[in-house]
């Protein structure tokens, strides 16, 4: 059974009258464990087809299975409940709490979860050390790299254990070295089970996953 299992996707929006189809069509599936980038051009439908898998929208029809369970047609309350206990996300432009400090960024998302409190602590602590950035935990993410506060991220990310992390654009705002050493994290987290999938535009951070799908005009090529 497929981790992500996508069947007939469309999303489509009205625009002035116009109907855009900005996921149409799309069949997909992701097994467990996979590492995977989905690569387009800006508009291709690529960050809004990452936004129905990460149950961040709803599809305008078709059938989407998480983990077997049908999600395509949950209530936002459900969803949400879902995403926060089974996905992870990490941005290019980070979106932590400016003046919080790294561990409380992290500890954020277990706060809306079903983990008791007394483990909130030594699971971040947890993920700081997998990320290498346990000497940074009191520090606010103002007082941050950019390459910091991705790792940051990545840990906020991982603190639930997600069955999969979606990573939109994840080195667009680093620079080429500080780059480089994310992909290596998401290499090294990949090696370790987790399921990742990579929306990029970047040809080149595409190439680090095992398997590449391109989207162009709302359709898989």
């Amino acid at each position: 059974m497929p981790l992500i299992d996508a069947q007939n996707l469309y999303k489509i929006y009205d625009i002035g009258g116009t109907k855009i189809n900005a996921v149409n069509g799309i069949s997909l599936s992701i097994e467990d464990g996979e590492f995977i980038s989905i690569v387009g051009k800006s508009g291709s439908g690529k960050s809004t087809l990452m936004h129905i898998l990460g149950l961040l929208d709803t599809p305008t029809s078709g059938v989407l299975k998480l983990n077997g369970q049908e999600v395509s047609t949950l209530t936002e309350n459900k969803l949400a409940k879902i995403r926060n206990s089974q996905i992870g996300f990490v941005f290019q432009s980070f979106n932590l709490l400016p003046r919080t400090t790294a561990i409380d960024n992290i500890i954020l998302p277990l706060k809306y979860s079903s983990i008791p409190s007394s483990e909130w602590q030594g699971r971040a602590e947890k993920m700081l050390e997998l990320v290498d950035l346990t000497e940074r935990k009191l520090n606010k993410s103002n007082e941050l790299s950019g390459g910091q506060k991705q790792r940051v991220a990545i840990a906020r990310a991982l603190v639930t254990d997600p069955s999969v992390i979606f990573a939109d654009e994840p080195t667009g705002n680093l620079d080429s070295k500080t780059g480089e050493e994310i992909v290596e994290l998401f290499r090294t987290l990949n090696d370790k089970g987790k399921t990742i999938v990579i929306v990029t535009h970047d040809a080149d951070l595409a190439k680090v996953a095992k398997r590449v799908i391109t989207i162009k005009d709302g359709v898989l090529i």
